[in-house]
């Protein structure tokens, strides 16, 4: 009669210890399954904003501008792409002014490259380029530079926080890896931001 009783005893403790297993085992599968989502969401949305080299904060009519590092640029069948932002906003400070912006896209003429922009997309075949064609022209001392000043201008107000992403793409095509005219040539690629005020 003991041992029978024994024996129950046992097979509830098991039937215990099974039901805490599965509960336990269930537990951790949602949690996994919660940090897999989170995780992916977060990349997903890091990789909209990942390699952005430059943030440009406009809270002000200004002229902003800097230069692409152009050092690494060889021919090559594969685009260079370059991210930067604009923005009404840093940190916890906002422009207190409505704005017009544009952008102007200025290279010199050393080596054989195109320049394409795009604006709040990635770079495919199916974007819009807004920087459709260039300008050549000639400063006082002679020097030629190509003016990509194409871009419409884009309004940021004070009180909605708003930044745009930028993708600037140069084309250096492989064919010219062996024109020795072009080798160790520097190129300069500026990109400059102009604003303004806008009274409504």
């Amino acid at each position: 009669m003991k041992k029978q009783r024994k024996t129950k005893k046992l097979s509830e403790k098991q039937l215990k210890l099974i039901i805490k297993s599965s509960l336990v085992f269930v537990l951790v599968l949602l949690i996994g399954t919660f940090f897999v989502y989170s995780y992916a969401l977060y990349e997903s949305n890091a990789t909209l904003n990942a390699n952005i080299d430059k943030a440009i904060y406009l809270l002000k009519d200004e002229k902003l501008s800097f230069n692409i590092d152009s050092d690494g640029i060889v021919p090559s069948t594969t685009p260079y792409t370059y991210k930067f932002s604009v923005q009404n906003y840093e940190d916890s400070k906002e422009g207190d002014f409505n704005l017009d912006y544009y952008i102007k896209v200025k290279t010199t003429t050393n080596l054989p490259i195109t320049i394409e922009l795009y604006r709040n997309e990635e770079y495919s075949t199916s974007a819009t380029n807004i920087i459709p064609s260039f300008e050549l022209t000639q400063d006082t001392d002679g020097a030629w530079y190509r003016e990509y000043d194409d871009t419409p201008t884009y309004q940021f107000n004070y009180n909605t926080k708003r930044k745009d992403v930028y993708t600037l793409v140069v084309k250096y095509p492989e064919i010219y890896r062996s024109y020795e005219q072009y080798a160790g040539v520097p190129e300069n690629i500026t990109i400059g931001i102009y604003s303004t005020q806008r009274n409504n």
